[in-house]
């Protein structure tokens, strides 16, 4: 009997150590999201240098943030992805034409995605 109170005693304790430290994991997360914007860590003039040179890694991202913000957009602006085969090809080649017009190189490559797929593929 004094085995079995020991032994819920050390469950609960471990319990609560386990949840203290979900929290504590879920709380540095949600304030790391807030100091840094998720995925802009590659600026737009970047992300042209490496879809050039025609990197993996860059297309990669590309597809992944348009993937990820398609649609209807908070200013209520939206844009479509191409339904293509090729789509992959055509969204990085209307990148690289569309980046030597703007060059803002502040910009980070996110926004520059989002404001080159409102202009070349809006939402009909």
């Amino acid at each position: 009997m004094i085995f079995m109170k020991n032994s819920n005693r050390w469950f609960k304790n471990c319990l609560g150590l386990l949840l203290a430290g979900f929290f504590f994991v879920l709380a540095s997360s949600i304030k790391a999201n807030e100091e840094n914007d998720s995925y802009s860590f590659m600026s737009a003039q970047d992300l042209y240098d490496a879809l050039s040179q025609q990197s993996q890694v860059g297309l990669g991202y590309l597809l992944g943030i348009i993937d990820a913000q398609k649609g209807m957009q908070l200013d209520g602006t939206c844009f479509t992805v191409p339904w293509h085969p090729g789509a992959d090809e055509i969204v990085s080649s209307a990148f690289l034409e569309y980046w030597p017009t703007v060059a803002d190189f502040s910009a980070r490559a996110p926004d520059a995605l989002i404001q080159m797929m409102q202009s070349q593929f809006p939402c009909k």
